[in-house]
């Protein structure tokens, strides 16, 4: 297991995810500090594999293609992964989410990742608009969503089910214009 207890700064980087990343998707999503919020469905590897592979970053930048990943390395390891799903092109709608391997949280990695992530997505891509939705109870998340410039739109009652009990979450959003104007402050 990876030690995080050396000195910041650490070097995160995102690359796009790859069908040999399935495994640790698998993993990841398995850990119960990454369930704790989230209902994630147990995957099965092949299937997990195959979703990445149908996958191409490519089309990201060419205004095309419905769901992207990355994985999240820090210092060279691969630490979690990042989802944008594209609910419409015409009108430049997504949505973003996240996790980290239980090891890596709580270092302020995720808002960094975020920030690279919506960076290039603002600059590089037609995308106007990128919502977050995370459960009341998940402070982390909301953390990492206000750094980055998200502004609490609303409380989604019920929004999901998640061991058994119906669970509100926040919807978060941030345009381009927002995160263009508060980078040249």
């Amino acid at each position: 297991m990876v030690s995080l207890e050396r000195p910041l700064p650490l070097s995160i980087v995102l690359r796009p995810a790859v069908p040999r990343d399935a495994d640790l998707l698998r993993q990841w999503r398995a850990e119960p500090s990454v369930r704790r919020f989230q209902p994630l469905n147990e995957l099965p590897t092949a299937q997990l594999r195959a979703d990445v592979a149908s996958q191409r970053i490519a089309d990201l930048y060419r205004g095309r293609g419905e769901k992207f990943q990355w994985i999240v390395q820090v210092d060279g390891h691969p630490a979690g992964w990042i989802t944008l799903v594209v609910s419409n092109w015409e009108h430049g709608l997504a949505e973003v989410g996240y996790a980290l391997s239980s090891s890596y949280q709580g270092h302020g990695i995720l808002t960094d990742a975020l920030e690279i992530l919506l960076d290039d997505l603002f600059h590089n891509t037609l995308l106007e608009r990128v919502e977050a939705r995370c459960a009341v109870e998940n402070y982390g998340s909301q953390r990492v969503l206000e750094k980055n410039g998200f502004l609490r739109e609303g409380r989604l009652k019920g929004y999901f089910k998640l061991r058994g009990r119906r669970v509100d979450n926040y919807l978060y959003g941030l345009l381009r214009e927002d995160w263009l104007g508060r980078r040249r402050e």
